[in-house]
């Protein structure tokens, strides 16, 4: 049932009546599995205060909202997204989260090329794949996750591997239908980093050290590469114009709205959803050629970035808390993985870079009431725990 609900919450183009059942059926099962291990809930949550804050940062937002009801309803949503991973972390070890997820990215994968066979509706959209997933850029992010988790697991499942090599396959076929650029840069730089993970089971410390340094050295000169022939790869690779199809215009006027209440921003949902978001509707092409209303309760647009959304929706100050949250997770990764080389914190790293990478062109999973917020906690809180039981263990040896 939780694997069936992490999956209808990834945004699933699902029949209206199935989306209801899934949405009730997940808070009706939140107190199910809460049962008799509230305490254990509560010591697993306060583990990681940053991620803490950043999920109940939309309910306290209300206080200061331009939409008030908007927020709680957000805040209802995130707080659901953020139980189930908490869930996660307090009920089944990294492996047994790699597993889960397996499950859920290997259902969509299917469901994706065998709906489509006999379903319309779903499959297509335009000139573009989207499988069962409501548009373009949501299909692309979830191929790019399930082909990242199933070539980790094909490459070093020692037991019918071939199962993740097709469902690599089936998922990386439908990443390049999808035809999302920005995820196949995400699913080639997965690649690029898998050397990160063999450096990581090395036995000696310094040896780690080194393909590191190596590896990040790689990365610096890589970017200083993009930005110094950003116009090339843009408009003559990606085939795009400079201004990424009108979103410079965008990020701009959203800026200028930004700075006008910097520190706390408009509140979960606040900005699209108030009269502030007409000043950028009207002045791009977001606005097109009618006359464009309020319509109480429901998002104008959006700012086609994850990073431009948080600000505008809780400022400097609920970004910054995100980025102390990020490098705090980042930094437990790398203790983690110095110490039990596993592979399932390696697909945790790869699943958080890919998630902030999509974020600056698109909004998808930061703080937002669906499974790749479930995902970011499940991370956080898991790796918070592993950490301090490596720490209790090196300090019970001593």
């Amino acid at each position: 049932m939780v694997i069936l609900i992490l999956l209808g919450l990834l945004g699933v183009n699902a029949h209206p009546l199935i989306d209801k059942a899934l949405k009730a059926g997940s808070y009706a099962i939140l107190p199910v599995l809460m049962i008799g291990r509230w305490k254990k809930w509560i010591y697993v949550a306060t583990l990681d205060i940053p991620v803490l804050l950043l999920s109940l940062m939309p309910g306290v937002s209300a206080i200061w909202s331009t939409s008030a009801d908007y927020s709680i309803d957000d805040f209802k949503g995130v707080l659901r997204a953020t139980l189930f991973g908490i869930y996660l972390a307090v009920g089944y070890s990294l492996k047994g989260q790699m597993q889960v997820f397996s499950w859920v990215f290997g259902i969509g994968t299917v469901l994706s090329l065998v709906l489509t066979l006999g379903l319309p509706g779903y499959g297509v959209s335009g000139d573009f794949w989207i499988g069962i997933y409501e548009y373009k850029n949501q299909a692309s992010l979830m191929m790019a996750l399930a082909a990242i988790l199933f070539l980790i697991k094909a490459l070093n499942q020692k037991q019918k591997p071939w199962i993740f090599w097709i469902l690599f396959s089936m998922a990386l076929v439908q990443l390049v239908l999808t035809q999302g650029k920005t995820c196949y840069a995400i699913f080639a730089n997965s690649l690029c980093l898998l050397p990160l993970y063999n450096s990581a089971k090395q036995k000696h410390y310094k040896m780690r050290m080194f393909f590191i340094l190596i590896i990040s050295l790689a990365l610096g000169i890589s970017t200083v590469l993009l930005i110094n022939n950003l116009e090339f790869i843009i408009v003559d690779t990606l085939g795009k114009s400079m201004d990424f199809n009108g979103r410079t215009e965008i990020w701009t006027l959203v800026m200028d709205k930004v700075y006008e209440r910097p520190w706390l921003g408009y509140g979960a949902g606040g900005f699209w959803t108030s009269k502030h978001a007409l000043y950028v509707i009207h002045n791009t092409w977001a606005g097109g050629d009618g006359e464009i209303g309020i319509s109480p309760g429901k998002a104008l647009f959006n700012a086609h970035s994850g990073y431009l959304d948080l600000l505008a929706q809780y400022g400097f100050i609920g970004c910054g808390l995100l980025l102390v949250s990020l490098v705090t997770i980042l930094l437990r990764i790398v203790a983690v993985s110095a110490s039990t080389a596993a592979i399932e914190t390696f697909w945790m790293l790869q699943t958080l870079i890919a998630l902030f990478s999509v974020n600056v062109t698109e909004r998808l999973g930061l703080i937002h009431y669906n499974t790749l917020w479930t995902i970011y906690v499940a991370i956080a809180l898991s790796t918070a725990l592993e950490h301090k039981r490596i720490a209790n263990t090196v300090k019970g040896n001593q």
